[in-house]
């Protein structure tokens, strides 16, 4: 293997570890609000993770520009989305999940 593609493999394991903890996050956390947290930072690390793999593999200077223009996007959108979200939530009344102990530690 070239350091190339090395470095391809490594973004790419990367990428789909952050997206598997942002899966795992939707499925395991109680609502809305700790979901919508888990999945607009570990989503979007692991989308520019896959998209920084895109743009190794590719060293083409317009596919580098075209991916750089994506990953702007994708940080100027999702955490946007992800407040929407949680704001259009909390103006509808929803409460946060109760915590098992109070929130207190002993």
């Amino acid at each position: 293997m070239t350091p190339r593609e090395i470095a391809v493999l490594a973004l790419l394991v990367g990428g789909l570890a952050f997206t598997g903890v942002a899966v795992v996050g939707v499925y395991r956390l109680p609502d809305v609000f700790a979901r919508a947290h888990a999945t607009s930072k570990s989503e979007t690390l692991g989308a520019l993770l896959a998209l920084a793999a895109a743009g190794v593999a590719f060293a083409d200077a317009t596919a580098t520009l075209r991916l750089a223009a994506l990953a702007l996007f994708l940080l100027t959108t999702s955490p946007t989305a992800a407040h929407a979200i949680v704001r259009s939530a909390h103006q509808q009344g929803v409460e946060p999940a109760a915590t098992t102990d109070g929130g207190s530690e002993a």
